[in-house]
C-alpha cells in the first residue's frame, strides 16, 4: 500500500533500493567516481581573498590512495581502526576522509573549534590512533596527545593543492606576517610528507585488499552528536547508510538538477553530517563540483567563491541566508544559475524564506535530519514547497508520529517522531544504554515532537529533549551546567536556549551563587576554558533558585516559560 507521501516521489524515488545501487562501500564509491568523472573538478577551496585551489575527482582518487597506503604501510594501522580529521573545509578533508576509507579504517570527524577537553573527549571515546589536523589548531596537540590513544600526528594546510607560488605566498603571509599558525612541539609528519611516503609505499602495496572484506553494513564513520543528552556520543554510520542517505536526498530534488553534475556552495562544515553526505557524497555519487569555504563568517568570506563560480546549489541553514541577505554586496545575480537552495540543521524562519524569494526569485526547501540517520530524514519537494513544514520522509524511510506508549497517532496530532529505514546508525559506540533508549523495537526516536498532515507532510513543533540548536549545532544544557556547577561559588545552575537573531538560539544559564561577588563575566570564563565559543551562555542571570524534579533534573521547560513570558 502506497504511504501517503509517496505521491510526491518520481518514478526512481519510487524505485529507490539501497541493495541495488552500484556502490555500497564508500571505497566502491570512490573508485566509480574517479572511473566516471577522471579529470572533472571535485573540489575547490576558495580564499576571501580570491585565491583558490582545485583537485579533480582523479587527482582525489589517486592522493586518497597514497593516504591509504601510508596509514596501512607506513604506520601500520589495521582495518578497523579509527582515524580523526580536525579541520574546517579544504581540499585535504577530501583527501583525509577517502584515504581513511580506502584504508579500511573508521574515520571520526572533529568540530576544529574544540576545546582541548572536548577533543580529549572524541580521540579517546573514538580510540583514534590517527589525529589528522589543520595547522592553524596544532596548538591544541600539545595540551591533549599525552591523555589520548593517539600515536600519530599529521598536520595538513589549507593550502594544499594550491599552485606552487600562491600556496608559497600565502604561507609566508600566514606564517611571518600574520602569525597565525602556531608552534607545535609534538612530533607531527605533514600531509604532504604522508602523501609523498605513501607514495613510494603504494608501489608495491595492493591498495584494494584493505578493502576486501568490507561489507556494507561495516562502520565507517564515528559521527560525533550531543544527541538528545550529555556529552557527545559517536553515532556509529555504516557504508550503505552514508551512500543510500546521499541518493535519498538527490531523488528528492532530481526535477532540479542539471545533466552534468551541480556547482555547490559548501559553506556548512564538512565535519558536520548534512554538508559532509548532502553535498560531498553526493558529490561522488553525481560528479558535482564542491566549491569549498573555509569559514562562512564574516559573511564576506562567501563573496569571491560566488563571484568566480557558476554556483548552481546551496544547501544552508537560516542564518546563512539571513547573513547573506543583511551583506552589502548582496546581489540577486549571483545566485542566477542557483536551481535548488536547501536548509536544515535548524529551523528555517518563514520571514527570511520570504525575503529570500523576494531578493532572487528562488524559494527555500527545508529538510529535517539527523546525525543519527545519516543526514536527511524529510525534505520539501522541489515541486511542492510547503514553508513552515520540513517536508515528506525521503525514500526508503518509514516515519511515524507516536504518544508516551509507543502507539502511531493519527494525522494532525502531535507526538514523538520516529523513524526506520537504510540509513539508521548501528548505535552510540560505547553507549548501549544510549542505544536502548534511543533505538526502539527497531525504530529510533528522535525526541522531537512532530505533527503529519494527511499528505505525509511533517511540522516539528517542539524541542528536542532540552537541545539548544545554535546556528544548526546541537548543545547539550547537561555539558554546559557541567562546566559551571565545577565553580566552587555556584550552588545550582540551569541552561536554556533563547531566541537569537543571528544564531537561531543561544544558551543562557541561570544561576544561584553562593558567594554574591561571583560575577557573570567570571561565570563566562569559567565555560571558555572547557567549551567551544557557540556553547558559551550569552547571557548569565542569577537568581534565587532553578526549578528542579525531586531527583535533582533542571526543570527546563519551566524555566523557558518564565523566562520568554
Amino acid at each position: 500500500m502506497q504511504r501517503p507521501w509517496e505521491k510526491h516521489y518520481s518514478e526512481n524515488a519510487l524505485a529507490f533500493d539501497p541493495a541495488s545501487m552500484d556502490a555500497r562501500t564508500l571505497p566502491q564509491l570512490i573508485d566509480q567516481a574517479a572511473q566516471r568523472f577522471g579529470d572533472k573538478p571535485a573540489m575547490t577551496t576558495v580564499l576571501p581573498n580570491g585565491i583558490q585551489g582545485t583537485v579533480s575527482y582523479a587527482d582525489l582518487h589517486r592522493e586518497a590512495e597514497h593516504f591509504a597506503a601510508y596509514l596501512r604501510e607506513v604506520l601500520g594501522l589495521q582495518a578497523g581502526d579509527a582515524v580523526a580529521v580536525m579541520t574546517p573545509n579544504c581540499n585535504s578533508f577530501g583527501v583525509a576522509a577517502l584515504g581513511i576509507f580506502k584504508a579500511g579504517c573508521i574515520a571520526t570527524f572533529v568540530n576544529p573549534l574544540y576545546t582541548v577537553p572536548e577533543l580529549e573527549h572524541q580521540l579517546t571515546d573514538s580510540a583514534a590512533k590517527v589525529l589528522v589536523i589543520i595547522d592553524l589548531f596544532g596548538d591544541k596537540v600539545d595540551a591533549v596527545i599525552d591523555k589520548t590513544p593517539v600515536e600519530h600526528v599529521v598536520t595538513l594546510s589549507l593550502l594544499e593543492f594550491f599552485p606552487a607560488p600562491q600556496r608559497a605566498f600565502v604561507n609566508f603571509i600566514m606564517k611571518r606576517v600574520k602569525k597565525v599558525v602556531p608552534a607545535m612541539q609534538t612530533p607531527a609528519v605533514s600531509m604532504k610528507q604522508a602523501l609523498a611516503e605513501g607514495r613510494r609505499a603504494a608501489a608495491t602495496a595492493d591498495i584494494g585488499s584493505y578493502t576486501a572484506d568490507v561489507s556494507p553494513t561495516d562502520t565507517a564513520l564515528y559521527q560525533y552528536t550531543s544527541g538528545t543528552t550529555g556529552r557527545s556520543k559517536g553515532a556509529m554510520l555504516h557504508h550503505q547508510g552514508i551512500i543510500s542517505n546521499a541518493q535519498q536526498g538527490r531523488l528528492m530534488a532530481e526535477c532540479a538538477m542539471g545533466p552534468d553534475g551541480e556547482t555547490a556552495l559548501v559553506a556548512l562544515p564538512l565535519y558536520h553530517i548534512t554538508a559532509f553526505v548532502l553535498l560531498f557524497v553526493s558529490g561522488l555519487l553525481h560528479g558535482g563540483h564542491g566549491v569549498l569555504i573555509p569559514s562562512p563568517r564574516p559573511p564576506a568570506n562567501m563573496k569571491a567563491a560566488l563571484t568566480k563560480h557558476r554556483i548552481t546549489w546551496v544547501t544552508g541553514i537560516n542564518t546563512l541566508y539571513a547573513a547573506l541577505l543583511a551583506e552589502p554586496w548582496f546581489d540577486r545575480k549571483l545566485f542566477e544559475n542557483v536551481r535548488f537552495f536547501g536548509s536544515g540543521g535548524a529551523a528555517q524562519h518563514v520571514g527570511v524564506a520570504h525575503k529570500w524569494e523576494e531578493q532572487t526569485g528562488h524559494d527555500i526547501k527545508e529538510g529535517y535530519g539527523m546525525s543519527e540517520c545519516c543526514g536527511v530524514l524529510t525534505v520539501n519537494p522541489p515541486d511542492n514547497n510547503r514553508l513552515g513544514t520540513v517536508g515528506v520522509p525521503v525514500p526508503g524511510m518509514e516515519v511515524q508520529i507516536v504518544d508516551d506508549a509507543g502507539v502511531a497517532q493519527p494525522p494532525n496530532t502531535p507526538g514523538e517522531v520516529v523513524l526506520r529505514g537504510p540509513t539508521m546508525m548501528k548505535g552510540y559506540l560505547n553507549r548501549p544504554d544510549a542505544t536502548a533508549e534511543t533505538i526502539k523495537d527497531g525504530w529510533l526516536y528522535s525526541g522531537d515532537i512532530g505533527v503529519m498532515d494527511e499528505d505525509g507532510f511533517v511540522q516539528i513543533v517542539d524541542r528536542k529533549k532540552d537541545m539548544i540548536l545554535v546556528s544548526g549545532f546541537n548543545v547539550s544544557p547537561n555539558e554546559i551546567e557541567d562546566a559551571i556547577s565545577a565553580m566552587p561559588e555556584v550552588v545550582q545552575v540551569g541552561v536554556i536556549g533563547v531566541p537569537d537573531d543571528r544564531s537561531g538560539e543561544v544558551p543562557m544559564a541561570f544561576v544561584v551563587r553562593g558567594d554574591e561577588t561571583l560575577t557573570e563575566d567570571a561565570v563566562v570564563e569559567a565555560c571558555r576554558s572547557s567549551l567551544t565559543n557557540y556553547k558559551i551562555p550569552k547571557k548569565v542571570l542569577f537568581v534565587s533558585e532553578v526549578p528542579m524534579t525531586l531527583s535533582g533534573k533542571v526543570l527546563r521547560r519551566q524555566l523557558r516559560d518564565e523566562y520568554l513570558s
